[in-house]
């Protein structure tokens, strides 16, 4: 791959993969080889692989079938009509976005333990309430007024501005969008449960605790959303993203909600 190339890796290899696919090097009907192959013919990481496939599977040149493979469906794209503002949602990838989110979210509920107020703890565990008595296909709309709500209550008005970017972002990024069907409903209720220990921790006023929930939060999204688009029985997660920047509860630290 060009690495001096302006446009992000994963789309590099998306239009490579449209060029083999256009010109019948792969056939409809056939399988793209596994991300691993993909992966070390082009020496990017798997996480480059997967968004790469997303974006095919958005254009419609492909089908990802958990446990069968990759395949093309299509030689030609399939969807072409691109409003600007899909544009400017499109601007990156999910994994990256969910890159962002952890490292600044994580560091946000951080803060937020030392500003929350007892009307702030009142209303996260409202929208929790609310979360679990509503139908899962809505889980968005909770999911992003609790993690928005986090963020005011550091009462700083420009992180909540950020974070909320952030989720106008995974709301409408197509990739996002398209990787969103792969989600099972029983791992909507377990961010529920991961909600939960963010908002034990901010209830401690905790912010060592808040910080490592968020961030653990945002991991078992990042490892759910692998796993449910594997396109093989093999898959096994490369540590392309987050683990650069672990968060670890001080020595001494109690762990336990």
């Amino acid at each position: 791959m060009d690495l001096n190339e302006s446009r992000r890796l994963y789309q590099q290899l998306a239009s490579e993969l449209k060029r083999r696919i256009e010109a019948d090097d792969y056939r409809v009907g056939d399988k793209l080889p596994a991300e691993r192959l993909i992966a070390e013919e082009m020496e990017v990481s798997r996480t480059v692989v997967r968004e790469a496939i997303i974006m095919l599977e958005v254009e419609g040149y492909v089908e990802v079938r958990k446990g069968s493979g990759i395949h093309v469906i299509s030689n030609q794209q399939q969807n072409r009509e691109t409003t600007p503002s899909q544009l400017e949602f499109a601007s990156f990838g999910p994994f990256e976005l969910l890159q962002a989110r952890q490292l600044i979210e994580s560091n946000v509920a951080e803060f937020a333990a030392t500003q929350v107020t007892r009307q702030d703890i009142m209303a996260l565990m409202a929208i929790q309430e609310k979360a679990r008595q509503e139908d899962h296909s809505r889980d968005s709309e909770w999911d992003m007024h609790f993690h928005v709500r986090i963020a005011q209550s550091t009462q700083n008005s420009a992180l909540a501005a950020i974070v909320e970017k952030m989720w106008l972002h995974r709301l409408h990024n197509p990739y996002w969008l398209k990787l969103h069907e792969h989600i099972d409903a029983r791992n909507i209720t377990s961010w529920c449960d991961d909600h939960d220990q963010i908002l034990k921790a901010l209830m401690r006023k905790d912010p060592a605790a808040s910080k490592l929930a968020m961030w653990q939060h945002l991991e078992n999204t990042k490892q759910m959303l692998f796993n449910a688009t594997a396109d093989d029985f093999e898959f096994n997660v490369d540590r392309y993203m987050f683990a650069e920047n672990p968060v670890i509860l001080p020595e001494g630290n109690d762990n336990s909600y």
